[in-house]
């Protein structure tokens, strides 16, 4: 029976990988029919596809009553996409040209949600209230970064002169469609991994906490990876780098908030500590990602140390 639980992870992983880049693709032809800047279709709509797992996961987690992985997986998977999934882009293109505006707010203010969420988890329970708290919080954060980032600047001039047509409108249209039935599967299959992982860990008395920010988030952050390194690869770096803040941003709000707005979860008392880690690493990585203008393999190689870094103190904090 292990086996197939084995073999269902694997498979949920794959189908969430490809259902992810479908949908992100689809929402970009989406996007781009409706005159939408890359950082900012970054920062919100391929945040929000490549990230469908962790919510998933959270909301599966929080009705099966397992809230130490969905308080792991958003926290490990906000630490991972901005330290492992960015040092792999790093060694593996060579050259990743960054914004620093837009990985100091967005980093920075990922990082204060951690610093948060630590606060909301001391007590052992993440309340509905404070679940539901934290989906709106990403809400007034993308405001707030709409308003400090110069993402529209020039989409907003050209949004003036030139309103998308009809046809565009269609295609928008379609093309939105076509990324909701792909996200639809993504969450199907997250919940299958969600619950073979479960059922692997309990089979090796492996501790959720630490198996799910450890193990689950680097499976989770799988879409990052491989929408994120075809972004570059097209030239898309602001769409790639919106992205992995992004989705860092989201994990610490609304992924996290997600399954415990419907149904409260108790957690254990390392998951304060799990937090805190996360958010120190996310504050090392935003000032690598911020230093330089283009990232290299020094900078990958600072990302990677700071990761190790970071799972070294999570074994510490949660075995």
């Amino acid at each position: 029976m292990i086996v197939l639980w084995i073999i269902g992870f694997v498979v949920g992983l794959a189908i969430t990988a490809m259902g992810s880049r479908r949908a992100v693709s689809a929402a970009l032809a989406a996007s781009e029919a409706s005159n939408i800047s890359p950082g900012l279709i970054g920062i919100t709509v391929v945040a929000i596809g490549t990230d469908l797992p962790e919510i998933a996961n959270s909301i599966v987690s929080a009705l099966t009553g397992h809230g130490d992985v969905a308080v792991g997986d958003a926290t490990g998977s906000a630490m991972t996409q901005v330290t492992l999934v960015l040092a792999l882009l790093c060694f593996t293109t060579r050259s990743v040209p960054t914004d620093r505006h837009t990985v100091l707010i967005v980093g920075g203010l990922t990082a204060a949600a951690l610093f948060v969420d630590a606060l909301l988890v001391h007590d052992g329970i993440l309340s509905r209230v404070e679940g539901f708290a934290l989906v709106i919080g990403w809400f007034v954060l993308i405001v707030v970064i709409q308003r400090l980032l110069p993402l529209n600047g020039a989409t907003r001039r050209t949004q003036t002169n030139l309103s998308p047509s009809p046809t565009s409108r269609r295609i928008a249209l379609r093309q939105s469609l076509k990324s909701i039935g792909w996200l639809l599967i993504v969450a199907a299959a997250a919940m299958v991994v969600v619950q073979s992982f479960v059922e692997v860990t309990d089979a090796f008395g492996v501790p959720e906490l630490f198996a799910s920010v450890v193990v689950l988030s680097i499976g989770t952050s799988l879409p990052e990876l491989v929408v994120d390194w075809t972004a570059i690869r097209r030239g898309a770096a602001a769409l790639a780098i919106g992205d992995l803040f992004g989705s860092s941003l989201l994990d610490a709000t609304l992924a996290l908030g997600s399954g415990p707005a419907i149904r409260a979860v108790i957690v254990s008392p390392a998951a304060a500590a799990t937090c805190v880690i996360a958010a120190v690493a996310v504050v090392a990585a935003t000032g690598v990602g911020a230093a330089r203008p283009t990232l290299g393999l020094r900078a990958g190689a600072a990302l990677l140390t700071i990761y190790g870094a970071a799972t070294i103190a999570l074994v510490f904090a949660t075995t």
